[in-house]
């Protein structure tokens, strides 16, 4: 899974820093490196938090099957969003999506 080439909506390439997408791609890279079985579907859950009071980039990573999630904190995102993203892998391409392209 996620071996082939990434794309994004129009929706992620309008609403979401580049920064935010590499990262959310590398952490699906990571989770295959450390030997974790990746689904499909993976999922984003973005939020601000606020950490000695800057405001941080916190991102719930997610997937179904096999069950896996894990929480990271960022500081070093430019500008912190909150939304969910989705990255989907079709076998032919990878694709990162608004829910509500979907």
């Amino acid at each position: 899974m996620f071996t082939s080439k990434w794309y994004a909506t129009r929706g992620i390439a309008t609403e979401v820093g580049l920064d935010i997408q590499l990262t959310l791609w590398s952490m699906i890279d990571k989770r295959k490196k450390i030997g974790i079985e990746v689904d499909y579907l993976q999922v984003f859950e973005l939020s601000i938090n606020s950490k000695d009071g800057i405001s941080v980039q916190k991102v719930i990573h997610r997937q179904e099957c096999p069950p896996a999630i894990a929480t990271y904190f960022l500081p070093i995102i430019e500008t912190p969003i909150e939304m969910t993203i989705w990255a989907m892998d079709s076998e032919e391409y990878c694709m990162m999506l608004l829910p509500e392209e979907y």
